[in-house]
């Protein structure tokens, strides 16, 4: 194939996905800028690798793949940027300041809960809910993963979050509807 045919197919894919990749980043991102550099980033990474790119039916969880490490690099720069903020605002500070994060307690909302869930979980859930990635084959190529994997990890997901969603709504019990240390006379005083 000559550059010219592949560097227009580039530019079809770009056309295609690049909105797709924008609700993605702007769905795990704070800031639309910090978004639109990861549509630049992913099709940037997805032109150095076009000659491996998939083939067409998986490009789109293939690019999944390379905007979930776009969104992590960006995540990390924005720790690194508020680590160094903190730190400047320390020494003009007579004391630390307060973790924002610090005390909060888990709520009743869905969104509550997938913010308590591990990184990796909120993302399957988020390929699955928003990205519409319910065909194992296309989730595992998104997540690097053998479908029988990317579908455990699906499960796992979902068992976790009703989980805390239940812990939510009963407060003082565990998952399995045992008295949790938090609250040990609840159960006597309910029963």
């Amino acid at each position: 194939m000559d550059a010219r045919a592949s560097e227009d197919g580039f530019c079809e894919i770009f056309d295609r996905y690049a909105p797709a990749i924008l609700r993605y980043a702007q769905r795990r991102l704070d800031s639309r800028e910090a978004a639109q550099d990861v549509v630049s980033d992913t099709f940037t990474a997805a032109w150095r690798h076009w000659d491996r790119r998939p083939a067409p039916e998986v490009v789109l969880p293939w690019l999944y793949a390379i905007a979930g490490n776009a969104v992590r690099d960006q995540r990390r720069s924005a720790q690194r940027q508020r680590r160094l903020t903190r730190r400047l605002s320390a020494l003009r500070a007579a004391g630390p300041a307060a973790d924002p994060g610090e005390g909060v307690v888990l709520g009743h909302s869905i969104s509550q809960a997938l913010a308590a869930l591990p990184e990796a979980d909120r993302e399957v859930l988020r390929l699955v809910a928003w990205e519409g990635q319910t065909d194992a084959r296309m989730l595992g190529l998104a997540l690097g993963l053998r479908p029988a994997s990317a579908r455990s990890r699906v499960l796992r997901a979902r068992r976790r979050l009703r989980a805390l969603l239940s812990e939510a709504d009963n407060p003082g019990y565990g998952a399995a509807g045992q008295v949790t240390a938090a609250s040990p006379d609840q159960h006597a005083t309910e029963a």
